[in-house]
């Protein structure tokens, strides 16, 4: 029997706090245009979070920006996910790849539950999860096409000199969670002086920060100079 896709929508954020009936009216104007597309697979892993009670798990419109840049890594890529939580993340990054077995992805989670929970979720032959803290992991993977870093509070900035380092020339890096309005009540890791928008003046990247849903910062890494 034919199934029917599931379909699920997402609704605005924005880069300041807003009364209800500012956000109301900005949603009554610009209607069914700001609408979100959730794939089912991703669906199921927004599910699972809720069902393990997983709340850290990255924004609908970070995963889509994460599937496109999935989708654009060159043939024989390599892809690096740096806090796989219940396999959210993730899942955006299989839903960009489609059908492609030519791209190897590693995903690295600290903590065993979590990953054992995304272990559960199957996943393509390509997919590689692994336990351990990124911190000591990153530097025996190699090196990458594409890396996303999503892990909690100060501790993207103490990973993301091993992350550049393990990016290859013209590879990307995607951080989240850079917009301070964002998740306001939730439980945030202070950053304790080591500012992940130091990625910003970095010499090894050029970057690009993107001002919406979480807040995110895209970087691309320069061919190493002569």
């Amino acid at each position: 029997m034919e199934q029917t896709a599931t379909r699920s929508w997402v609704s605005l954020t924005f880069d300041r706090e807003m009364s209800t009936a500012e956000v109301e009216g900005m949603k009554r104007s610009l209607g069914a245009r700001t609408a979100l597309q959730v794939p089912p697979a991703v669906g199921a892993a927004y599910a699972r979070a809720r069902q393990v009670g997983f709340a850290r798990s990255c924004c609908p419109e970070v995963g889509a920006l994460m599937s496109v840049l999935s989708a654009a890594v060159p043939t024989g890529g390599r892809i690096l996910e740096l806090g796989t939580g219940v396999g959210v993340g993730l899942a955006w990054i299989v839903h960009g790849l489609r059908s492609r077995t030519d791209v190897e992805v590693v995903s690295v989670e600290i903590d065993p539950r979590n990953s054992a929970v995304a272990a559960g979720a199957g996943w393509p032959d390509r997919v590689t999860l692994v336990v351990g803290d990124a911190k000591e992991v990153v530097p025996s993977l190699g090196e990458f096409d594409l890396i996303f870093l999503d892990v909690p509070g100060g501790l993207k900035a103490s990973l993301f000199d091993d992350a550049i380092t393990a990016l290859r020339p013209g590879g990307q890096l995607l951080m989240d969670d850079m917009n301070p309005y964002w998740g306001k009540g939730r439980t945030r890791l202070p950053l304790d002086g080591n500012d992940p928008e130091r990625l910003l003046e970095d010499s090894r990247v050029a970057c690009a920060r993107l001002g919406y849903a979480s807040g995110m910062i895209l970087a691309a890494r320069l061919p190493d100079r002569a």
